[in-house]
């Protein structure tokens, strides 16, 4: 199979770079084409109709321009797939299904911590399919993170002080898992670990990538050989790309320079 059509990936910010990075990885053969949507970031805040209208807005936009998968790659989009499903008829998948099972998959004393938006949070999504596994949850709304991984240097300590800040009710939990439950949140994961000790962290681009293999694969949309035409790299943001650019210095995947894009 040769499908060299891009796999759109989305997100409100740079967040969704860390499921990107491992989709590349993961799926070296394949194209990407990300949108950082930071002229509308965050959108943990913002009423819940703003954020299914961005949702569908881009997915529309993605598959107009070619895309043959979506992955929304943000927690708090993702609870729009129903929405984004209707409005495209390519595959669309979210990292939210995926990273809750893993995380059950994985935890041995099946007590999670899922640390999200407040919107995320309150939809009760990651809960419900944690608390249908038979695990003890507790959740935290850390819209700071969003607001540290997109405006501040990663290596910033004031991370630290940000992550205890929040994290100093749950500290006493028992958990042995920790649900990276927002895309931006593993840029943290080195405070999160040096205040809450060594816990399985379960980020979302390992398990989105292995549901994306598989949608591929039943849909015979996977792109199995390298051309020429193949594992193109775009990123664009509906922001200032000198911002984006900043944001992003971490991000180590070879692409294609950042530009500008207007999606409305």
């Amino acid at each position: 199979m040769l499908d060299n059509r891009p796999i759109g990936v989305f997100d409100s910010g740079v967040g969704g770079l860390t499921v990107l990075e491992t989709l590349i990885k993961n799926l070296p053969n394949e194209s990407f084409y990300y949108v950082a949507d930071q002229g509308h970031c965050p959108y943990g805040p913002k009423p819940l109709s703003y954020v299914e209208n961005r949702v569908v807005t881009i997915a529309r936009h993605m598959q107009n321009i070619g895309c043959k998968a979506i992955v929304i790659a943000c927690n708090t989009a993702s609870l729009h797939i129903k929405a984004a499903q209707k409005a495209v008829n390519i595959p669309v998948i979210s990292v939210i299904q995926p990273t809750a099972k893993y995380a059950l998959e994985t935890s041995k004393n099946k007590k999670v911590l899922v640390l999200a938006t407040k919107a995320t949070v309150n939809s009760g999504v990651y809960a419900q399919i944690l608390l249908d596994g038979g695990a003890e949850v507790k959740q935290v709304a850390c819209g700071e993170f969003v607001d540290f991984a997109e405006n501040y240097d990663i290596n910033d300590p004031i991370g630290a002080k940000i992550v205890a800040d929040k994290l100093e009710a749950v500290k006493g939990f028992d958990c042995d898992t920790v649900i990276h439950g927002c895309t931006h949140f593993s840029l943290l994961e080195p405070f999160m670990k040096a205040y809450l000790g060594d816990k399985n962290f379960v980020a979302c681009g390992g398990p989105t990538s292995a549901a994306l293999e598989n949608i591929l694969s039943e849909n015979n949309l996977l792109c199995l050989q390298k051309t020429p035409d193949s594992g193109l790299i775009d990123i664009f943001t509906t922001g200032d790309t000198q911002k984006a650019e900043s944001a992003m210095k971490w991000f180590k995947a070879g692409h294609n320079q950042v530009k500008h894009i207007d999606i409305e």
